[in-house]
């Protein structure tokens, strides 16, 4: 098991939010799916997930490639 280091806040569907709500994933270094390295939660992320920002083109290939199958997912892209 590898430990979950990377979380990708969705801020899309405002309107099916909470105040303070938000979808955001969680991964690892090299997620291959939701279930399999990654996992989508609906809440507010704990601030010990938030310590630091990163642009999207720093992520991981992997996290950016799951972040964008979520991303359109969602959309319906």
């Amino acid at each position: 098991m590898t430990a979950e280091r990377y979380t990708v806040v969705l801020t899309g569907f405002l309107s099916t939010r909470k105040p303070g709500e938000y979808l955001y994933l969680i991964m690892n270094d090299d997620p291959v799916q939701i279930g399999d390295g990654g996992a989508l939660r609906r809440g507010r992320p704990p601030s010990e997930r938030l310590r630091r920002e990163i642009p999207f083109q720093n992520l991981p290939e992997g996290c950016r490639r799951l972040a964008l199958e979520v991303y359109r997912g969602l959309w319906g892209l």
